[in-house]
Formats: structure tokens, C-alpha cells, sequence
């Protein structure tokens, strides 16, 4: 199992969000949630994390653009975006500006816990 991390979920889906937080926690990591980017901007800008899982598709500033505000000030924060959606041009930016990667939705958890090692 990978060390204790600080992990960041943000999703407007608060069940998606609310499960994907037990499951971190069962594996003993510390989780923040928020249901916004513009939430998750101000989260990054009052705490450190290892490693953010975020939607891309959320109302108001959606995943990527909540990604490039974040880089401004935080620029080695690691997010992997969450996507049920094909948005293809959104994801590329993401990749190009150093986005850790894309994982589809619905979510597989033993993928999820694969990428926190």
C-alpha cells in the first residue's frame, strides 16, 4: 500500500464525491472534498496535496480551466481529471499543460488506488 497521502476529490456529483473520499479513507488517506473548481482553486491555495482527482465537466469554471488556475500558483500540483464525458479537446489541454491523466467514468477503484502508488 502507498504511504498516507493528502488527496483533494472534486466533483459536482457529491455522491461520486462522497464515494470516491470513503474509498481513500479505507485506504487510510486524508481527503478533502469540494463540489466546484471554484472551491478546489481555493482548497489548493489553503492546503498542500499530493495528488487531486477532479471532473472535468462541472457547472461554472469547469475541471480544466479550475487546472490552469491552480498551476498558476501551485505548478507541480498532480491532478488526474474524471470524465463520463468525451471532451476531448478539454482533456488535451489538460495533457499538454500537466495533467497526470484521464481516468473514465464510472470509476474503477483498483485503478484509482493504482494510480495514488
Amino acid at each position: 500500500m502507498a504511504s498516507a497521502k493528502h488527496i483533494l476529490v472534486v466533483d459536482d456529483d457529491t455522491d461520486a464525491a462522497d464515494s470516491l473520499a470513503e474509498l481513500f479513507e479505507m485506504e487510510d488517506h486524508e481527503v478533502t472534498v469540494v463540489y466546484n473548481g471554484e472551491n478546489a482553486i481555493a482548497a489548493f491555495a489553503d492546503k498542500t496535496f499530493d495528488m487531486a482527482f477532479m471532473d472535468i465537466m462541472m457547472p461554472g469554471k469547469n475541471g480544466v480551466d479550475s487546472f490552469f488556475e491552480i498551476r498558476k500558483n501551485t505548478p507541480d500540483a498532480k491532478v488526474y481529471f474524471m470524465t463520463g464525458f468525451s471532451a476531448s479537446d478539454l482533456v488535451d489541454r489538460a495533457l499538454e499543460e500537466g495533467a497526470m491523466g484521464v481516468l473514465p467514468k464510472p470509476l474503477d477503484p483498483m485503478e484509482i488506488l493504482a494510480v495514488l502508488d
